[in-house]
């Protein structure tokens, strides 16, 4: 298999779990780092029922980029228009900001190559986010609304040189480990470890995504 499994995932506020996207559905699930995650958090609901402010917008049909920002908002992306949302586990989800064309929200992504839209994002450290197209990607302060860096997957993540994900990654969110994050591409994921010093691939291998995520069988029909 080939084609993107899933559109967008990102860390939520409780403890090991996330929000993953695929087409006009979302889903909760427990990823556990170690286990295999099988446990199912909240069964797939159409996005506009989980967030009904999204209905009639871009982001009913297909959220594309996702990451979280702080407490329980969330950045969102489909095509170039992003959202600043509340996901609110335990309460009533809310609008923030938006929508609005991604480079209203961030003016440095103006003129590059990730101003008509993003691949997939990693929160890392402090206000900093990995943000991904194709086979380049850029450190961005959300913050300050500052590109930090930018390079190419192949010379920024030296572990995922000779991987599926050198020229391109599909999905990818942060771990609530520190420093750790998953990314998927096609039927493959790895959960990679990234510091100031390097990156590497935990457990040093990629891993068939059908065998290790039967949570998502609802939501991925697999």
């Amino acid at each position: 298999m080939s084609s993107q499994v899933i559109d967008t995932a990102f860390r939520s506020s409780k403890l090991n779990e996330c929000y993953v996207f695929k087409k006009k559905r979302f889903t909760v699930v427990n990823y556990a780092p170690g286990a295999k995650k099988d446990r199912v958090v909240k069964r797939p609901i159409h996005t506009s029922d989980g967030f009904p402010f999204l209905d009639e917008t871009p982001f009913e049909k297909v959220v594309d980029c996702a990451f979280e920002t702080e407490g329980t908002e969330a950045i969102i992306f489909s095509g170039n228009k992003c959202a600043k949302i509340d996901f609110a586990p335990d309460s009533d989800t809310e609008l923030v900001d938006g929508p609005v064309p991604i480079t209203t929200m961030f003016h440095c992504l103006k003129g590059t190559f990730l101003e008509n839209g993003i691949d997939a994002a990693i929160k890392w450290t402090g206000h900093n986010v990995f943000l991904f197209k194709g086979n380049e990607y850029v450190r961005m302060d959300y913050h300050s609304k500052t590109i930090v860096t930018h390079y190419s997957i192949r010379s920024g993540f030296k572990s995922l040189l000779g991987t599926v994900f050198e020229n391109g990654i599909d999905a990818a969110f942060a771990s609530h480990v520190p420093n750790q994050a998953y990314v998927f591409k096609g039927e493959y994921y790895a959960r990679i470890d990234i510091s100031n010093e390097g990156d590497c691939i935990v457990n040093g291998r990629v891993k068939l995504f059908h065998d290790e995520w039967p949570a998502l069988q609802g939501l991925l029909n697999f």
